[in-house]
């Protein structure tokens, strides 16, 4: 069966001296040439002239490639508070599950996904409940019943990951999802939000493959359920953005989606929405420009709009991780001059130049590598708003921004 998609992919062309994969189409701006700077130049790959951007008059080179192809591997929170009641007859597990199966039928199939859930390495455990109330009560537990932190608060249960990254055609989809589905009657003990963020990146970041990577964290909790007499801190959400920005340096993004994220504290250090928001800036993923001073970075799901919402959130960031994603060509000689390179994006016939942005607020920056260039902010924003909007990478003019 087709997959319905909402990805209208678009062209996106780069100009001048870093060349490009053989797929590639060359359109010449002027004849290459090389300044003595060391820059890589384009040589004997002809073309139709093309005026380009008018950034400056050095661009070299015109060459369409398309977006960076996208891995996303979907971190869900399995824990028993997972069960609570959502409304009569849902639970978060329930909505949660059924708005993972959406987005995964409307990704297009040449997207790679993959799935890791926590916490793991414990058996289900059978004596606790959701009450009457809404709340777990655990009192029926015995000694022994409720397992030790061994298991599920190491990084190394959580790779190799429970559903390897593939191309998500519909024998993948269908993995991911049954995977998913054989854990709707389990109950497991605790929140180990940090080992599981961090082994569940270290596990994407050491596979070999194209493209940029991002987790979807998908959580209703904080991290709980790790400490020992011998690490006391070990459930400090501190670990956790120490994750999130480890994978960022890596090239792993980390996008946040809070279940239930309402459920304010009136202490800033066990409030949902504030930490969640804090592990999606340190992730890379910030909503918008300036969202950390609103505790707004990560996605906010609700016990009164959750399905929607939900519905919202994934379609968004899988909207900004395969949209926002650009690869860049590689060198054709010489060495790539990457403080010579800029983005324009043009609507309309209007060229608008980008700054590069090292923040990551609004703008564009290489990702690790510099094999990649994401866009930030009102720059992504415009990209995903407008199907027609050209992007096209600059080479041979001094970056602007820094």
């Amino acid at each position: 069966m087709m997959k319905r998609s909402v990805w209208a992919w678009m062209t996106v062309a780069c100009v001048g001296a870093v060349g490009c994969t053989e797929a590639a189409e060359v359109r010449e701006v002027e004849p290459p040439r090389d300044d003595g700077a060391g820059g890589g130049v384009v040589t004997g790959m002809g073309g139709t002239p093309d005026p380009g951007p008018q950034v400056c008059p050095d661009a070299t080179g015109v060459y369409e490639v398309q977006p960076a192809q996208s891995n996303l591997l979907f971190l869900l929170d399995q824990s028993g508070s997972m069960h609570l009641w959502v409304g009569e007859n849902d639970t978060r597990w329930s909505l949660t599950t059924a708005g993972l199966g959406n987005i995964l039928e409307a990704l297009p199939d040449e997207t790679v996904g993959g799935l890791q859930m926590f916490p793991s390495g414990d058996a289900s455990i059978g004596c606790c409940v959701v009450t009457e109330g809404n709340y777990i009560d655990c009192g029926a537990c015995g000694a022994g019943e409720l397992p030790g932190p061994e298991a599920r608060c190491a990084e190394e249960t959580y790779h190799p990951l429970a559903v390897p990254m593939a191309p998500m055609d519909a024998a993948h989809e269908s993995t991911l999802m049954s995977t998913v589905r054989a854990e709707d009657e389990s109950f497991y003990w605790g929140t180990p939000l940090a080992p599981a963020l961090g082994g569940a990146i270290d596990g994407v970041a050491s596979l070999s493959g194209e493209g940029v990577t991002s987790v979807i964290l998908l959580t209703d909790g904080l991290p709980t359920s790790c400490h020992t007499e011998e690490d006391p801190e070990a459930n400090d959400v501190s670990r956790a953005l120490e994750a999130a920005s480890r994978g960022a340096t890596l090239g792993v993004r980390t996008y946040v989606v809070g279940i239930d994220g309402a459920a304010a504290s009136t202490d800033p250090a066990t409030d949902l929405a504030v930490n969640l928001s804090a592990v999606a800036q340190a992730g890379g993923t910030g909503r918008y420009t300036g969202c950390e001073a609103n505790d707004d970075c990560a996605y906010v799901v609700n016990t009164d709009n959750f399905e929607q919402a939900l519905s919202d959130a994934l379609f968004e960031i899988a909207l900004e991780a395969t949209t926002c994603s650009f690869d860049l060509p590689a060198v054709d000689g010489g060495m790539a001059d990457y403080d010579a390179v800029n983005i324009t994006i043009s609507v309309d016939g209007n060229a608008t130049t980008v700054p590069r942005d090292s923040s990551h607020q609004n703008g564009w920056d290489y990702l690790p590598g510099n094999q990649h260039v994401q866009l930030y902010g009102e720059a992504c924003a415009q990209v995903k708003s407008d199907a027609d909007a050209k992007v096209e990478v600059v080479v041979g003019c001094t970056t602007e921004g820094g």
